[in-house]
């Protein structure tokens, strides 16, 4: 069930990336949803001194057999769907090449 609070955008890359790569083993898709606190030096790992946006960034995270892969729902939004389509197929052929080895 898709929560109130996902944009139309959020729900497109969970539904295409759930299509492209969801039927792999190891892998995990979710949305990353804006915080609604502000900048804390607690979320160390999210924390990047540099952008300041780390509470506003919001797309979907795919975590592939230890990879991490980031998709801002800003390429959604500026209609960048060949962003979209080139990072679903490297994991794909990095999910493909680790099934072969």
């Amino acid at each position: 069930m898709m929560s109130s609070n996902m944009s139309i955008e959020i729900e497109y890359l969970l539904s295409f990336l759930s299509d492209e790569i969801g039927g792999f083993e190891d892998v995990h898709i979710r949305p990353v949803l804006p915080s609604g606190t502000r900048r804390s030096v607690d979320l160390v790992q999210d924390y990047d001194s540099e952008t300041s946006d780390v509470h506003s960034r919001n797309g979907v995270r795919v975590r592939a057999s230890g990879r991490e892969y980031f998709f801002p729902v800003s390429w959604v939004r500026e209609k960048r769907s060949d962003l979209v389509h080139a990072l679903a197929e490297e994991i794909r052929e990095y999910l493909e090449k680790k099934i072969r080895a």
